[in-house]
């Protein structure tokens, strides 16, 4: 059997005094009902990694790609003894994938040390077959150009470091994403970068897709004080959305990408998860 499931999911990092505790057990519901191969989860503060979340997943059969964050921190210009956490942490569900490789990058220390890109080269523990999974987050703010132009550099770093990848381990087929703060696929010079290299959207390749926004706003607590979400009332459409799967398509043939719309996912954080099922040829 060669198909397989990724999920990105942004899970809402605490912020905003928004604690984990109240959603942590929501999200890894909503990951263990749909069983993905491959997670890759954007915004996970200090909090979530002490939260129930990740003992959750392990207990489900899942392994957290383990990174060397001093080594990340030093390469991007800190000292490496900060303590930040990575933010945006792959796992994988280990009685069928191995780990072969991983490593883990922080795009500008300077600016924020949540945004990067986690990647690991994973091995089907059935046949041998191998790929390259990331998980990735692009910088945040929407002040035009200057920003748009730091979103491109974020891509640009993950397709060299999908290129040095590839030059160790072989043109291995591509998934990967997470939470790109791009919207409109036509007119993203980030996701246009990616497609140019040979990694367009899984969305627009795959003959099956959801139409509607993955991004649908915070969460509100309701009369008892529990966080309640909705789908968006306007504007939800794909071309809203702000998380996304992108492929080797001469490599992965994808099959069905899907906003997953269930209302823990909803009440969880203010971007759905993203779901791909794919075939490697």
């Amino acid at each position: 059997m060669n198909t397989y499931r990724f999920i990105p999911f942004n899970i809402w990092g605490d912020y905003f005094g928004n604690p984990p505790h109240e959603r942590d057990t929501l999200q890894s519901a909503v990951l263990l009902r749909h069983a993905p191969d491959i997670v890759a989860l954007q915004e996970v503060t200090p909090n979530f990694w002490r939260s129930r979340l990740f003992p959750a997943l392990e207990a489900g059969g899942y392994e957290v790609v383990r990174t060397d964050e001093r080594d990340a921190i030093r390469r991007a210009g800190g000292r490496g003894d900060e303590g930040f956490v990575n933010h945006v942490p792959l796992l994988y569900r280990k009685n069928r994938l191995r780990c072969v490789a991983c490593g883990y990058d922080i795009f500008h220390l300077r600016l924020t040390d949540n945004k990067g890109v986690t990647w690991a080269v994973l091995e089907d523990k059935s046949d041998g077959r191998r790929l390259i999974a990331f998980s990735t987050h692009f910088w945040y703010q929407a002040n035009g150009p200057e920003s748009e132009t730091i979103r491109e550099l974020n891509a640009r770093h993950c397709v060299e470091l999908l290129g040095r990848v590839k030059a160790l381990f072989g043109d291995l087929p591509v998934v990967g994403g997470g939470d790109l703060n791009s919207f409109d696929p036509r007119t993203s010079a980030s996701i246009a970068l990616f497609a140019a290299r040979g990694y367009p959207l899984a969305a627009d390749i795959a003959p099956k897709r959801s139409e509607c926004c993955s991004w649908h706003g915070d969460p509100k607590r309701d009369a008892q004080g529990i966080y309640r979400g909705a789908r968006k009332a306007e504007n939800d459409t794909r071309d809203f959305s702000l998380d996304h799967i992108l492929v080797d398509s001469t490599k992965v043939e994808a099959l069905e990408h899907r906003v997953i719309l269930d209302q823990d996912a909803l009440d969880a954080s203010d971007h759905s998860p993203v779901m791909l099922d794919f075939r490697l040829p």
